[in-house]
Parts: C-alpha cells; structure tokens; sequence
C-alpha cells in the first residue's frame, strides 16, 4: 500500500510540472482519467493489468489538494487522501466502475458510460451492452423482473437458462422479437458476486442469438473489485 501511495505521489507531482502544457492520454507512467465526455477527472496511477490503484474497501487514493488544487505536504509528507467510485472512470479502452472493472473489447466503443452502469456498443452496429451492479437489490427479484420484461416483448422463441458467467452461475433469459415491423433483440444475464447484484443487458435491431456466446466472452472478461 505504501508504495502503492508512493508511485501516486510520483506520478502526481509530474502531472504538476506538466499542467502547463497540453495533456496527453498518458503522462511519465501515469493516465489521465476522463468520464464519458471526455472531461479530465482524476490523475491515476495504474498497475500493470491496466487497473487503477485501489484499497481494500475499494477505493482509489489521491493526492488532497489545496483551495488551488495545488497538493501540499504536512510533516514533510504528502497529504493523500481516498476517494469512493462514485462515477465511472475510463482511460483509453480500460474502464472503472464501483464493483468492477473491464476493458473495452476490439471492434466496440465506450456509449456514454455513466454514473453506475457501464455502456459499450459494437462498431456499426445497434447491438449495445450495459452492465451495472446494485448492492441493495435481491437476485431473485431482479431474475423475475428480467424474465417478466423478455416475456412482455417476446413475440418469438424465449431462452431460459443458466451459464457460468465471470466464474459465476448467472440466470440468462433473452429473446428475438419484431414488432411493428421492427426487429428487437433483447436480453439480460443475472448473477450476484460479494453482496451485489450484477445485470448485464443486451440489445439490437438484430437477431443476434448466433452471436451469444461472443457475448458471454465479452462478459467472462469482468474483473471484480472485492
């Protein structure tokens, strides 16, 4: 953890030297983290999988800042301090949330991700995946719910079944449906890991059942936090 601190340090007091001249996605080891819009929004450290330094309750530690946003020191030290995930945290294709983290797959991109739930969209495409985790809900209320929610916009075949999904028995229920002349795939995998629910939702204007297990690929790549 100390050196974990130190390399933040490091990293923040070149950032320092630098904010003079024009950012750039990566500075001396270090990353400048954005939200969706591409806003700056925290100066992170990362570890070699590509991750942010977090502690053990998950949280990410900074530099405290002055009235000027300037760091400063105390006793000779730095003053850091840590932070909760409230927000998504993206740099390049590697993305943070509060429960987990993952990288954007080749061939998607980042759609506006926000807040708690993480959005990705295949390249020319309307197929769309949201993934978000809620430490407040039941697993089994959410399944149901999900299930109801297939049921009301199927007009075709449903699928109901279990897959192990990032290590874990997750729910999978989804369905190809047209209605009105529109074509609308729509589907939700449901698992729980650490006390939180994760959802990952799945949509487009396509069948794209042939395609499921590049999704459940995709979704094998979450890392948890905790």
């Amino acid at each position: 953890m100390k050196k974990s601190i130190a390399l933040l340090i490091v990293f923040m007091v070149v950032l320092t030297c630098f904010s003079a001249c024009k950012r750039q996605n990566v500075i001396k080891g270090g990353v400048m983290a954005t939200d969706f819009k591409g806003n700056g929004v925290v100066a992170v450290v990362t570890k070699e999988d590509g991750g942010i330094i977090r502690d053990e309750a998950g949280n990410v530690v900074i530099l405290a800042t002055d009235e000027n946003g300037n760091s400063y020191k105390e006793n000779g030290e730095y003053v850091t301090k840590v932070v909760a995930v409230d927000n998504a945290i993206i740099f390049g294709k590697h993305v943070e949330m509060a429960d987990f983290s993952m990288d954007i797959p080749n061939g998607w991109s980042d759609s506006k991700t926000y807040g708690y739930m993480l959005n990705i969209q295949k390249d020319n495409t309307n197929t769309k995946i949201s993934i978000f985790s809620d430490r407040n809900a039941k697993l089994t209320d959410v399944q149901a719910n999900h299930s109801k929610m297939v049921e009301m916009a199927a007009t075709g075949a449903i699928t109901k079944t279990t897959q192990k999904v990032a290590g874990q028995e997750a729910s999978v229920v989804y369905t190809y449906s047209t209605l009105g002349g529109n074509s609308v795939f729509v589907g939700y995998i449901d698992f729980s890991y650490q006390g939180a629910v994760f959802t990952i939702q799945v949509s487009s204007d396509k069948d794209i059942t042939k395609d499921w297990n590049d999704i459940i690929k995709i979704a094998d790549t979450i890392k948890f936090v905790h």
